[in-house]
């Protein structure tokens, strides 16, 4: 009886939240929230090919962290301090997420002008611009 008291005690513990130390090289939430906007677009740009060719856009991950002046392993140990802090990492993914969306209204909105300029180049006959 008293392992089956014990079992639930040391789950309930193990959930809490653990103080852990901040990194030396933590990389700060404004530019967390920066990185994993552009490693969203990074990854989604993965599946795009160029019109007339067969291969996939190549981007190489390396030269996405040298320009950053980060690498994998800063970027990685920054991710899992502040996964261990909810409140932080949601605050980063939530600054990431508006970032995307935000970016994805600029993106319509290109194309919607882009649609409202060919649809008025469709509509202007030769005879309508020799008049003109």
């Amino acid at each position: 009886m008293k392992n089956h008291l014990f079992l639930p005690f040391l789950l309930f513990l193990s959930c809490g939240q653990v103080d852990q130390e901040k990194p030396e090289n933590l990389i700060g939430e404004e530019k967390m929230a920066d990185l994993i906007f552009e490693l969203a677009l990074f990854d989604a740009s993965k599946a795009f090919v160029i019109k007339g060719e067969k291969t996939r856009i190549g981007l190489d991950g390396e030269s996405f962290y040298q320009y950053h002046n980060i690498d994998s392993t800063q970027f990685a140990v920054s991710n899992a301090y502040y996964a261990k802090q909810p409140k932080a990492y949601l605050r980063i993914t939530s600054a990431a997420k508006k970032k995307l969306e935000d970016f994805e209204k600029r993106v319509e909105e290109i194309q919607n002008e882009k649609i409202a300029i060919d649809s008025i180049g469709k509509k202007l006959s030769p005879k309508i611009i020799m008049d003109e």
